[in-house]
């Protein structure tokens, strides 16, 4: 039985929150003088962000399947995701590469290309895969699977060590299910003409700083407008940009994210983004003083 990407993750997911060991108090004696072993120790603070030095920070691939075999699978409205995609990075310095319309087998070998190369001068890795999908994969344009766990190993610690320690993102905009969510006490919006989209260091774990946005939670369809693009993107983008001069950290800006969206409604139907993530410290996109508001 093939391992879902949730297990791969669920001994490894790390909070945002900080981690505080849970002790029985004590009571102080009668004289109020504190006993030396219950003195309190400062609550640890994500102080060490992720280093962001280099000019370009690293990649970014942005997967943009809009054309299928089958034309009628067409994927509307996903150049403009592509294209808000590839301005925001492009604006906060990575070197931004679009891949239109490939099949189950050129994605592997994409993601296998971008593994081997050297990395060394990056900060990070940044892929966003736009597609259709189901649960746990995108599909190529010819229909066929790619399974993201398979997609996202590429990029582990012992696969590509030059990313070792360093952040690898990933921004899916893909149906995983064909479920829409109901929707519990909320004032519906209105949104017309909406689709569905169907290591080198010991110390560090395999699959440490890995971030992992997904347009839905499992077995949930997501939407996209066919003239304005994708709900997720389109409102991801808009707040990085919003942010990011900010120094708003990544994991703040995706739980806004959440924020946004899930107060949507399309057609009574609902859609939550899920955020799966290994990250071990703040990731906080330096921004060019030129573009600072």
């Amino acid at each position: 039985m093939t391992e879902s990407l949730e297990t791969r993750f669920q001994s490894l997911t790390v909070t945002r929150g900080h981690p505080v060991q849970e002790t029985l108090c004590r009571k102080r004696a009668a004289t109020g003088n504190p006993d030396e072993s219950e003195a309190k120790e400062k609550p640890s603070t994500l102080q060490d962000p992720y280093k962001m030095d280099n000019n370009p920070h690293g990649y970014c691939v942005i997967l943009n399947n809009s054309n299928f075999t089958n034309p009628n699978e067409t994927r509307s409205g996903s150049d403009k995701d592509a294209a808000a995609l590839k301005n925001i990075f492009e604006q906060l310095q990575f070197k931004t590469i679009v891949y239109p319309n490939l099949e189950a087998k050129q994605i592997h070998e994409m993601m296998q290309e971008f593994s081997s190369m050297d990395h060394n001068n990056m900060d990070c890795f940044v892929c966003c895969l736009l597609s259709h999908g189901d649960k746990g994969i995108v599909k190529g344009t010819d229909w066929k699977p790619a399974p993201i766990k398979d997609l996202v190993s590429c990029f582990t610690g012992s696969k590509c060590p030059s990313l070792a320690n360093k952040p690898k993102l990933f921004f899916i905009q893909a149906c995983q299910g064909e479920v829409g969510q109901t929707s519990v006490q909320v004032e519906a919006d209105f949104c017309g003409d909406l689709d569905a989209d169907a290591v080198p260091l010991p110390s560090i774990p395999d699959w440490a700083d890995i971030l992992i946005g997904m347009a839905t939670v499992e077995d949930f369809e997501c939407y996209r407008h066919r003239e304005k693009g994708s709900v997720y993107i389109q409102c991801l983008c808009r707040e990085m940009e919003s942010l990011c001069p900010r120094r708003v950290d990544l994991l703040t800006i995706l739980t806004q994210v959440n924020k946004e969206v899930g107060e949507k409604a399309f057609y009574r139907k609902k859609q939550m983004p899920e955020i799966k993530s290994t990250l071990r410290k703040q990731l906080i996109f330096p921004v060019p003083a030129t573009l600072e508001n």
